[in-house]
């Protein structure tokens, strides 16, 4: 099977453990990110239904419908698929204009980027070493990889996106220095195995699209 192929088909595994989203609930989920991305806060509903040109019922009908919504003790969106107002750990850090927000695990840094649709600098850790990893992100491919040869860990779903999909997936999905560090920590970790950031950021491209195809201009409007 062909990269090629396989990033297909693992775009549709990916994509398939999450909700599908009409037009409209691409766009509401779009300017959530950049919301959370551009201001570093946790954000209220009026905000995502004024930046989607929608109404706060509608708003508030799908983020309470959706898994992993994470909501603050005011009401505000903390946390969406993959990024987050505050710092975690572990920490994989997105600057977004000056402005640093963090994501929830290392390939989420990539597809989110595309979906800001500007750049970000995304600073993160080897687990297995505890050396840094440094990139820049542009929303059609990745530079200034430091060191070169960093590589991702990539689990893929069994079953649909669930509450505990950030210990059971996020956690588990990582930037490494190198390929022979990934494989010294995943040795034992049934499921994982290991892509280039460029393999990562490309099958981020692709399930952005059968999520998100309206975003993206597909008229189809995803899978």
């Amino acid at each position: 099977m062909s990269a090629e192929t396989k990033i297909d088909v693992w775009a549709h595994q990916l994509a398939a453990a999450t909700p599908t989203l009409d037009p409209e609930q691409q766009r509401i989920a779009q300017d959530i990110y950049k919301l959370i991305a551009t201001t570093g806060r946790p954000v209220t509903v009026g905000q995502i239904a004024d930046s989607a040109d929608t109404s706060a019922h509608r708003v508030e009908k799908s983020l309470r419908s959706w898994p992993l919504v994470l909501w603050d003790e005011d009401g505000r969106v903390v946390g969406f698929w993959g990024i987050h107002a505050e710092r975690l750990e572990p920490t994989h850090a997105m600057e977004v204009d000056g402005t640093t927000v963090f994501a929830w695990c290392a390939w989420d840094t990539l597809f989110i980027t595309e979906i800001l649709g500007r750049p970000t600098q995304v600073r993160s850790t080897d687990p297995h070493t505890g050396n840094k990893v440094e990139l820049v992100v542009a929303p059609d491919g990745v530079t200034n990889l430091e060191p070169k040869g960093a590589v991702v860990s990539l689990l893929l779903p069994e079953d649909g996106l669930t509450e505990d999909a950030i210990q059971r997936f996020c956690h588990k999905v990582h930037f490494f220095t190198s390929p022979e560090s990934a494989e010294a920590w995943i040795d034992g970790r049934p499921g994982l195995f290991t892509v280039t950031v460029d393999e990562a950021f490309e099958l981020g491209r692709a399930t952005n699209r059968l999520r998100m195809g309206t975003v993206f201009g597909d008229s189809d409007g995803g899978r």
